[in-house]
């Protein structure tokens, strides 16, 4: 029989249900950092077979809960973990971590048409005329649609990102819609058929600002990680500029690269 702390009728997987736990256990600090969590321990106390533990235990290494020492076993990383893999599907970070279980929300703390400065106009190309968008596309003197987010993971805030985008006519979501659907990529692919091809990313370390210590509920000058996104439409055409800051200890980013 299994532990009273899982539901084997609720149609969740054992090994999903175990790694929630755990996860819960290293984000708000119960499990201790210096205790290692071994498969003995874990088997006495959730009365399943050796293998949803270990398909648990694989999944939290490979999310960055956990880390294995040779010969020592299992220990969790203290804080609570947001990885993000370099396979994630542009503008789906939301559904990413919603399917893991780590309840995110984004909500909208900013939604304005901006001019472009220099820069923008520069990293969009605005000028070098119309993009290629269905049901209408912008010239270079058109506004930039500005959002701005704080996204949380299980209450606590992880990131604040801002996004200048070009848009056609006729697309003004409201704050509610983009809360809803998580990314205003998601509305423009099922509006206009805006597809996301490819991103570039600059990333680097810097000091919380005290707007973005209240808004991360951080520290003024505590380390932050920083990323700057360029969006790339279909056949290279720049669709939006992002800037963004996460708290260092619980955003892990990971980068591929290839011959």
């Amino acid at each position: 029989m299994a532990s009273a702390e899982l539901n084997p009728s609720s149609g969740v997987p054992l090994y999903r249900q175990i790694k929630d736990i755990l996860r819960r256990e290293i984000a708000d600090g119960t499990a201790g950092p210096e205790t290692p969590m071994t498969e003995a321990l874990l088997l006495e106390r959730f009365e399943v077979s050796l293998a949803p533990i270990r398909q648990a235990l694989r999944e939290l290494a490979t999310e960055g809960y956990v880390y294995r020492k040779q010969g020592k076993g299992t220990f969790p990383v203290p804080g609570s973990r947001v990885h993000r893999p370099a396979d994630v599907r542009l503008g789906a970070l939301h559904d990413y971590l919603a399917d893991r279980g780590l309840n995110p929300t984004s909500n909208v703390i900013g939604l304005e048409w901006t001019e472009p400065t220099d820069r923008l106009r520069t990293a969009l190309n605005l000028d070098s005329g119309p993009g290629p968008l269905a049901g209408g596309s912008l010239t270079a003197d058109d506004r930039l649609l500005h959002i701005t987010r704080l996204i949380s993971v299980d209450g606590r805030p992880i990131a604040r990102p801002e996004v200048h985008l070009r848009v056609p006519r006729g697309f003004d979501p409201t704050a509610a819609e983009l809360e809803e659907h998580g990314s205003a990529f998601t509305l423009l692919e099922r509006d206009h058929g805006l597809v996301l091809d490819h991103a570039e990313h600059d990333v680097w370390a810097t000091e919380a600002t005290a707007l973005q210590a209240e808004a991360l509920a951080v520290a003024v000058g505590s380390p932050l990680l920083a990323i700057e996104t360029l969006f790339f439409a279909a056949g290279g055409w720049p669709a939006g500029f992002r800037s963004a800051v996460h708290r260092a200890d619980d955003f892990k980013y990971r980068f591929v690269e290839r011959r």
